[in-house]
């Protein structure tokens, strides 16, 4: 079971970074925090465009996703992962009184992921790193009734390894209240 995300987030992450001395080491530093932020802004873009391809290459292999909030799910694997991104479940965390309604009845749609407040942290030797973020969704959508729209937010807490050379996310832990956004869910009957 997670606790907050900021409490989370003190107990996993280091409070403050090895000081990189040498051009080189603050060079490498610099690259490595920029490329973060571009692979967590592929990742939101990826998302909403269903470039899968594009989550294969920035996943690793043994991703682990948890959400927690309105939403309980626990996955593991990048397959497993990018399939639930093609074909969402979002099950309800426990007294949620809301049901998926799915995104599958709009005609046309839109989503974006507008992920802000960036703090990355990369670890003393350069080969793990993470980031806090808020998030917000928004999501438009067209079905036989006329358009709608909804938002939701959250906090993510990424992890990266570059063990294999590249960057890539090993870890999303997500702090959603999804299940409330009316493109998503609808009270129960």
């Amino acid at each position: 079971m997670l606790g907050t995300s900021h409490e989370e987030w003190r107990k996993r992450v280091p409070a403050k970074e090895r000081e990189r001395k040498t051009t080189e080491e603050l060079v490498q530093y610099l690259a490595d925090k920029r490329r973060i932020e571009d692979i967590i802004s592929e990742y939101g873009v990826a998302c909403d465009s269903a470039g899968w391809d594009v989550l294969q290459e920035i996943y690793d292999e043994n991703i682990e996703r948890e959400m927690t909030g309105t939403l309980a799910e626990v996955v593991k694997g990048r397959d497993k992962l990018i399939e639930l991104h093609r074909n969402p479940v979002l099950p309800r965390a426990p007294g949620v009184q809301t049901v998926n309604v799915g995104l599958a009845r709009f005609k046309e749609r839109e989503l974006r992921h507008l992920i802000s407040t960036k703090i990355i942290r990369v670890s003393d030797d350069n080969k793990k790193a993470w980031a806090f973020c808020y998030y917000q969704m928004a999501v438009v959508g067209k079905d036989d009734a006329g358009w709608h729209s909804g938002t939701h937010e959250g906090t993510y807490i990424f992890s990266f390894s570059k063990d294999t050379g590249a960057w890539r996310f090993t870890q999303h832990l997500i702090w959603t209240n999804n299940a409330v956004n009316p493109m998503f869910g609808a009270p129960k009957k």
